[in-house]
């Protein structure tokens, strides 16, 4: 497989071996592993990306079982993290057809929660009750007493496992706890509960989740944030606008208001007003040459258990926030890195600043530069510090200071004008009152 970094755009090869290699630091991952899996993997053959993971994956669990048997508890924790983000790896991109795709849910998550337990303290294994289902996930405590917490939200294809790395770690270092969870349509959740589709109202299992929350002795009822990455970032805002014990909301990656508009603006042409016949024939020839849209429509064929291409556009369409934006109360962050900005099309881009010209909280935003590196990829896939550091500054201001106020001046905007330039753009970043954290 040849890495060109140059390139972070969301899917591609190069993009999700960073996403792997990028939890090294926390025992997710050892660079010769992973450099060796690239040198074997050929970019022309999907399978033998899955192949090559799944093996560092099995190699990896065994290490953990000898480790484990010899009483060395910090390197059986860490082969047991390698096992769970190389299975993570392996499935990617798998079909839902692909019967290795259960097996390796199943075993990233388990070798975690082999891991999980191998922590000091140990982090806790939580199963969260939900209209007759439970939503799984991992409570990591700040420390003793009462303490502020964060609830996050995963990305479309982001697993709980994969977030304890990204910021759940990073949070009980700081002194807050923090709550990974998946919810409906997402991978574990769906897996250990085949009826709970992707659902837009992402509220109401987030209801539940909060109903957990404030039972705890541990967690502190009035200090509840909620984190929000790529499409949980759109589920965080819509949560923010109904349920009003969240005290502050971080949107990663932007806010794709609406993800079926999105959608058609990057379609070829000849999509946007073809039959379903045909619209069916040239999506699944155009899947067949781009692995960034082989992934993305395989999961979504698995989340919202349809199989032909239009039906997928269709299930997308309530995802939309349009007109929600007021009803936020809790201050809100949006993460933006220069690769985003660079990638998002001008259709999506005023969808994302009319909503944020509607919110009547106080607003700010983080921007992230190539100068940044990987951390300026889509929700800084590749680097999370530089986010971690500007969003835990923020929290402390927005839940424990609680001295947030409004914008009183315009952001200048110069690293989204150096990609975006339209009237209506220029007309409402004139506006735009957001404080820049």
């Amino acid at each position: 497989m040849k890495l060109d970094f140059s390139n972070m755009d969301v899917g591609t090869l190069q993009f999700n071996f960073a996403r792997t290699l990028m939890v090294a630091p926390t025992g997710g991952a050892e660079v010769s592993d992973c450099l060796k899996a690239a040198a074997r993997i050929q970019s022309s053959d999907p399978e033998s990306w899955v192949q090559e993971w799944a093996a560092l994956a099995w190699q990896a669990g065994q290490t953990a079982g000898q480790k484990h048997s010899e009483g060395n508890s910090a390197a059986a924790r860490n082969a047991f993290l390698r096992a769970s983000n190389y299975y993570r790896a392996a499935m990617f991109s798998m079909p839902p057809t692909d019967e290795r795709l259960d097996e390796f849910i199943r075993l990233s998550r388990e070798s975690f929660q082999r891991a999980a337990g191998l922590f000091d303290p140990p982090i806790e294994v939580v199963e969260i009750p939900f209209e007759g289902a439970r939503l799984p996930g991992y409570f990591l405590s700040g420390g003793s007493g009462r303490r502020p917490t964060l609830l996050v939200i995963n990305g479309f294809d982001s697993t709980n496992e994969e977030m304890v790395h990204w910021i759940g770690l990073t949070a009980r270092s700081r002194g807050w706890n923090c709550l990974v969870f998946e919810g409906p349509g997402q991978w574990s959740a769906f897996q250990m509960n085949p009826h709970l589709y992707l659902r837009p109202d992402f509220e109401v299992p987030v209801k539940a989740v909060v109903d957990y929350l404030v039972q705890r002795e541990d967690v502190d009822a009035k200090r509840i944030a909620l984190i929000g990455y790529s499409l949980g970032s759109q589920l965080a805002a819509r949560v923010a606008a109904f349920e009003k014990r969240i005290c502050a909301c971080v949107c990663f990656g932007g806010i794709v208001v609406d993800v079926a508009e999105a959608w058609e603006a990057v379609m070829p042409a000849v999509l946007r007003s073809a039959l379903p016949g045909l619209f069916d024939a040239i999506f699944t020839s155009l899947e067949k040459v781009s692995p960034q849209l082989r992934g993305f429509a395989n999961h979504s064929r698995w989340d919202f258990g349809v199989s032909k291409p239009h039906e997928l556009l269709a299930a997308w369409k309530g995802f939309n926030i349009k007109g929600l934006a007021s009803q936020i109360e809790c201050p809100v962050l949006i993460l933006m890195g220069e690769g985003e900005y660079q990638q998002t099309d001008t259709k999506t881009t005023l969808s994302i600043l009319r909503f944020v010209s509607e919110l009547l909280c106080p607003a700010a935003i983080h921007e992230l530069t190539f100068s940044d590196g990987w951390a300026a990829s889509h929700c800084s896939v590749g680097d999370e510090g530089p986010a971690n550091q500007a969003i835990f500054s923020w929290l402390e201001h927005a839940v424990v200071a609680k001295d947030l106020v409004r914008a009183e001046t315009a952001h200048d905007w110069s690293l989204l004008k150096k990609y975006q330039r339209s009237s209506e753009i220029d007309r409402l970043l004139q506006d735009l009152r957001v404080s820049v954290v």
